[in-house]
Order: C-alpha cells, then structure tokens, then sequence
C-alpha cells in the first residue's frame, strides 16, 4: 500500500506530509478486512475453552463428594459420571487449545508487519483472557475444591499461566519495543519536515 504526499492549508503555511511507516501501519490496521478480525475473536474464545471452560467443568463435578453420589444413585448418572472423568475429555481440551494456538499463529504471520493490528487483535485479547482464566482457576480452586490440586487443575493453571508470561512478553516487545521505534522515527521525520516546510 502506497500512498503520496500531499499538502495541506492551515494559517495561510503550506505543510507537506510525507508517508512514515507509523502512518501506514495505521492505515493498514483499519483496513485489515473483517473477516480476520472475526477470525482473530474466534480464536481468542476457542482459545478461551481449552484451558477454562472444558476443564472446568470437569474438574467440579469430579471432586464434588455430593454430586458424585447423586449421579451414582441412578445408570444414567454413572454413565455421565464416568464419561466426565473420562481422560479423552482432557484430549478436547488440550484440541482447543492447540487449535486456537494455531489460528492465532497464522493470523501473527499473515499480519506480523502491522505491530498496531498484532497488539490490539491477537496478544491484548490474549493476555486479557488468559489471566481471567488463570484468576478464575485459582478462585475456584480454593472456594470450592478446598485448594486440592488435581492433574486438571494444575494443566489448567499450566496453560493459562503460560498463555499470561508468552502473550505479556510478547506485547512489551511489540508495543514498547518495535512500536515505539516506530513512533520515535515517525516523530523525527515529521520534525524534520516542519523545520523545512516554507515559512
């Protein structure tokens, strides 16, 4: 995407713009098409059921002495009991994990040149979500599993602990790092230009 200088009138002084890589980029950022944002939005929830929803689920009514007595009054309940506690229902879990991984993956390389779209749709969402997935994991942990670690929680906390260091680094590397550069040298040449701009 290329785009030419053009002039501006303001106070009767003519002020050229040039192009900067900062201005593009956000240009680009809004005209990213939305069909990768919608993608980028399924993903983070995908994302969000693989290390909080499925495992969740799971994780309560296995530890819950009540429920557990309940479901085994009747065949039917034994049956979904059993099938909860079944290991493959980890194998989902970890499926939508992998899978939002993966989209989220794509979407990075196919826009790793827009750090703005990068920061805002795929490692903000990322850090927002994961950390409410490890808060809510640890809260439920200790209200109402009495901080009993099974396997499931602490995979849980595993994934969404490490989705909250990766997305984190990742977004002070972009945002404070390359964007800022960017920042620095769009605010070198625009000084530049004024100081030569006609008075």
């Amino acid at each position: 995407m290329s785009f030419g200088s053009s002039t501006y009138q303001r106070n009767e002084i003519s002020y050229e713009s040039f192009e900067t890589r900062y201005i593009r980029m956000i240009v680009e950022a809004d005209e990213v098409p939305w069909q990768y944002n919608m993608l980028a939005s399924a993903a983070h929830w995908i994302l969000l059921a693989g290390y909080l929803v499925v495992p969740g689920t799971f994780t309560s009514l296995q530890k819950s002495d009540t429920v557990s007595k309940d479901f085994m009054a009747s065949e039917a309940g034994e049956i979904i009991l059993d099938k909860i506690q079944n290991p493959p229902l980890l194998a989902i879990a970890c499926f939508l994990f992998v899978t939002g991984l993966i989209i989220m993956a794509w979407l990075y390389w196919d826009h790793r040149d827009n750090y703005i779209w990068l920061i805002n749709r795929i490692f903000m969402p990322t850090l927002l979500n994961a950390l409410a997935g490890l808060l809510t994991t640890i809260v439920n942990l200790y209200t109402a599993h009495g901080g009993d670690w099974s396997i499931m929680a602490l995979l849980t906390v595993i994934a969404s602990g490490l989705s909250v260091a990766s997305s984190l680094a990742l977004l002070i590397i972009y945002k404070f790092g390359k964007l800022e550069r960017l920042k620095q040298e769009h605010a070198r040449i625009f000084q530049s230009n004024a100081r030569a701009a006609p008075n």
